[in-house]
């Protein structure tokens, strides 16, 4: 985020080089987590562009309390187009698309110069949720969550080089990195430095239903400077020798680092490393290392010699003979003999089942159609009910959430019908005072003394006056009154 003094400002649009992120101190903003959760992933580049955009006017320039500088953003196509990177003919979808799915809303239309008025652009906000609960689904979402937390702190460089310049599926990558780093944090507030990211991670949360396009794109983010690779993935037929990829965002001195030229540490830069093409240690040299050798070598071959064994007994368990099974074994190992006798009953075989097998270990055939499609199916059948559980959990929160928010607001509703009318007034105009957005402040004001349902700040300031449970309750006071009832329980 950067304050009002700060001298630092985005480079300019044609800039193409780029170093690496800079390190989170002052120059990011605290961006809701569902900008990187529900609008990279479901909107179209058009409409993340512009919200981005609007993201980066109002929350990359906060007061000296934190509040930003301006809510109201005034949106002229010129800027649209130079800043956000946004064509003309896309703009308009783009933002009836932002308004229609809840991130944006629009408090000034565009009116177009006359010879009577000198015309005016159009004003968007950022559109911000008020009832004080997180969505994380696009079909209930009706704004930024407006609590505490659930705040990324995204460089300021993701939106103006990134976002504005990059295609969708590469915004969606580095987002992806992001929101999985830095978008985590434990309990004592700090921050991953980089995540174990599968393909299939990435591209479910991205949603980019192509591999190929996936793969593009993240090779691209790494050739442009955004990500890094700390560890390549590998694939395995043996699952415990699987490694999923490990990505992390690519920081200015991560950069400046990586490109010194020199592989030697500074504090080892100017010692002299025995060269003498020994791989022996100089207090090692004259010591007899061929007993530590032998060992190894022993070892080694005992092992591959119970390998081996284990993979004969299981094809002579199954009727071969004991030289094929041999000739098939030193071949193609154990790991195809298990995997082409598991195998060999969904392949059907008629006439000669020792022959197929045979062949099928000796050209070490893929895993029949029929293997595959049952797997997929069970495996989406696993994600699928691990999806309703986290529905069903997440939907069982809400619904505590609401009734204990009901709760509070019903008590405090019994404390406004007993009030006078001056108290009344008192709390509405705290109300104001402690309201950033002018819109609201104008909402609140319209509040009557004696009306029977009070907006819900009236009500929140009602609670700070009496020392009573607010309808809107922090994460902290949430999670904290949570902890209450299942100790109660218990």
């Amino acid at each position: 985020m950067n304050f009002e003094t700060s001298q630092h400002r985005p480079p300019a649009h044609g800039d193409t080089t780029f170093p690496g992120f800079e390190p989170l101190t002052a120059n990011y903003v605290y961006c809701p987590n569902q900008f990187l959760d529900l609008c990279l992933p479901n909107c179209s580049r058009g409409a993340v562009r512009i919200v981005g955009y609007l993201l980066r006017e109002t929350l990359g320039w906060l007061d000296r309390d934190g509040q930003p500088l301006k809510q109201e953003i005034t949106v002229r196509y010129q800027d649209l187009i130079q800043k956000a990177g946004v064509s003309r003919g896309a703009i308009a979808p783009a933002i009836e698309e932002a308004i229609r799915s809840g991130f944006i809303l629009c408090t000034q239309t565009a009116a177009e110069k006359t010879n009577r008025n000198s015309g005016k652009s159009a004003v968007y906000a950022l559109r911000w949720d008020r009832r004080g609960e997180y969505i994380n689904r696009l079909d209930c979402f009706a704004g930024f969550y407006s609590g505490e937390g659930y705040r990324t702190p995204v460089p300021n460089r993701f939106f103006d080089n990134v976002i504005c310049k990059e295609s969708l599926s590469v915004v969606k990558v580095v987002g992806a990195v992001i929101r999985h780093t830095i978008g985590y944090h434990n309990q004592f507030g700090g921050r991953r430095s980089s995540a174990p990211l599968s393909y299939r991670r990435i591209q479910e949360y991205s949603k980019l239903r192509d591999r190929s396009t996936l793969a593009q794109a993240i090779r691209h983010a790494q050739q442009a400077g955004y990500i890094e690779c700390l560890e390549t993935g590998k694939f395995s037929p043996e699952s415990d020798q699987q490694r999923t990829a490990t990505y992390a965002v690519r920081w200015l001195q991560t950069a400046k680092s990586s490109t010194n030229g020199s592989k030697t540490r500074p504090e080892d830069r100017f010692k002299n490393p025995t060269s003498n093409g020994s791989r022996t240690r100089p207090e090692d040299r004259f010591k007899n290392q061929t007993t530590k050798k032998d060992i190894k070598q022993n070892d080694i071959y005992k092992q591959q010699t119970a390998v081996d064994q284990k993979a004969l007994q299981l094809l002579t368990s199954a009727g071969m003979d004991q030289p094929t099974a041999m000739v098939l074994v030193q071949k193609r190992g154990l790991t195809v003999v298990k995997n082409q006798l598991e195998w060999l009953d969904a392949r059907n075989p008629t006439e000669n089942r020792l022959g197929m097998l045979r062949k099928a270990i000796d050209e070490d055939w893929a895993k029949p159609a029929t293997i595959v499609v049952r797997e997929k199916r069970d495996e989406e059948r696993v994600r699928q009910e691990e999806r309703n559980a986290q529905q069903r959990t997440e939907e069982a929160a809400i619904a505590k959430e609401k009734q204990r928010r009901g709760e509070r607001k019903r008590l405090l509703l019994a404390e406004w019908g007993t009030a006078s009318s001056e108290q009344r007034r008192q709390w509405i105009q705290a109300a104001v005072e402690h309201e950033s957005s002018a819109m609201i402040r104008d909402i609140i004001r319209r509040d009557s003394p004696s009306g029977d349902n009070p907006h819900v700040q009236v009500l929140d300031a009602l609670a700070i006056d009496r020392d009573l449970p607010r309808v809107v309750t922090s994460v902290t006071q949430a999670r904290r009154e949570s902890s209450d009832v299942e100790v109660a329980a218990v």
